[in-house]
């Protein structure tokens, strides 16, 4: 196993290589995600840990902690109108994607409720599986508007490295290395708590304190974004080579149907955020679409945008839905159960 998981890396590395040097768009991400599907195309092994996920959102956490300065709650208070727009938009896309899913397409309330939420995949198959649902057709559902969004967008808004100049004048490896290892105690214990994206979460928390409270230096080279790019296509990729192929053409009309759904209510609301707020057009694309929190981050650090209001807002609707989905199963059941 361990032998297969080092040859997946190895094809995804050579795929980033290649790929920075035709010039592809976004080269670390999509190259290892084309490559290692090129792999498993000719029918090769191809395998990744399912705690590879894991690893990247304690990255971005640290990542996102790094971005943060004494004045981000002054922040928060100037982006009020963008998290209450955040609000709107999440119950609009929710609402008319269950209509789509359970009326246009005819699937139960559960499947088209489950299906309807944007993100949170892996709290979405937790509730299925409690609930006694095939999981399978909600996952396909939630898959295809991720492997697009985690596509398309490092095409239009390509992923480039950070240039050295972004670099403090000396790396803090010590001060790394100590983030680093109490940023994973922290977020396996969030994890552990259930807290919604706890890896992420817990770790960002966790260095933030280290960095704001003690005075620890966290500048990340530019070197370590690619690995983790590299790794992020690859277990995209690993992904993707799951799914059912016989599900998908019996799901694929109601699955591209809701993903163009919710492009166009984000684009929507991504647009009266820009040209109403004032916002940059790309940083409220990214801070607005419904999936792919890492990669919509990845991008956000390698554009002229803010990383740190994507990331805020892409947690907030992690978070929202987390809240808000017990909720809405509870009542959805009591309504079935009363018809």
């Amino acid at each position: 196993m361990l032998k297969t998981i080092l040859w997946t890396l190895a094809v995804g590395a050579v795929g980033g290589v290649v790929a920075s040097m035709i010039g592809l768009p976004s080269p670390w991400l999509l190259g290892a995600m084309l490559s290692v599907l090129a792999t498993h195309g000719l029918r090769l092994p191809v395998h990744m840990p399912g705690k590879t996920t894991s690893l990247i959102a304690l990255f971005m956490g640290v990542s996102i902690a790094s971005s943060i300065e004494p004045d981000f709650f002054d922040h928060l208070v100037e982006w009020r109108p963008a998290v209450l727009l955040l609000c709107v938009m999440l119950t609009l896309l929710l609402g008319l994607l269950y209509l789509f899913y359970h009326r246009r397409c005819g699937w139960s309330r559960s499947d088209a409720l489950l299906c309807s939420v944007p993100g949170n995949l892996a709290v979405v198959l937790i509730f299925a599986s409690e609930a006694g649902l095939d999981p399978k057709r909600i996952a396909l559902v939630h898959s295809v508007r991720l492997f697009f969004l985690v596509s398309a967008l490092p095409l239009l808004f390509p992923i480039v490295d950070r240039p050295e100049t972004d670099m403090a004048a000396g790396v803090a490896y010590l001060d790394l290395l100590i983030v680093f290892l109490l940023a994973a105690m922290a977020g396996w214990g969030a994890s552990r708590l259930k807290v919604p994206a706890g890896m992420l979460v817990g770790g960002m928390l966790a260095a933030l304190v280290m960095k704001l409270g003690f005075g620890f230096e966290i500048s990340i080279p530019p070197d370590w974004f690619r690995v983790v790019l590299v790794i992020l296509g690859t277990a995209i990729a690993v992904r993707m080579t799951k799914l059912d192929l016989a599900l998908l053409k019996k799901t694929l009309k109601g699955a591209t149907g809701g993903l163009a759904l919710s492009l166009l209510i984000c684009g929507a609301f991504s647009a009266l955020l820009h040209f109403g707020f004032d916002v940059p057009l790309l940083q409220a694309v990214l801070a607005y679409m419904p999936g792919g929190l890492e990669v919509m981050i990845a991008i956000a650090f390698s554009t002229d945008v803010d990383p740190l209001f994507v990331a805020t807002h892409q947690l907030l609707r992690v978070l929202i839905m987390c809240f808000a989905l017990p909720v809405l199963f509870g009542l959805l059941n009591r309504k079935s159960s009363s018809v």
